[in-house]
């Protein structure tokens, strides 16, 4: 395998990844507007904040990244 594989190989799991993030954010965020509970909000906003950031350094890392 030359580095160009791998780069194309960490670019394409880097963009999968991206994209599940971003499917979970939005689906904590309906999930969010449809609580009441405040206990259950909280935690949701704890799983939001980590999902956020964790897009946050995938985006970063792709950034990084020549494109393929």
């Amino acid at each position: 395998m030359n580095d160009d594989t791998l780069r194309n190989e960490d670019l394409a799991r880097l963009r999968k990844r991206e994209a599940e993030l971003l499917a979970r954010i939005d689906r904590l965020k309906e999930s969010m507007n449809q609580t009441g509970e405040i206990d259950t909000l909280v935690f949701k906003n704890k799983l939001l904040q980590e999902a956020q950031d964790e897009l946050r350094r995938v985006q970063d890392k792709l950034s990084g990244l020549p494109e393929a």
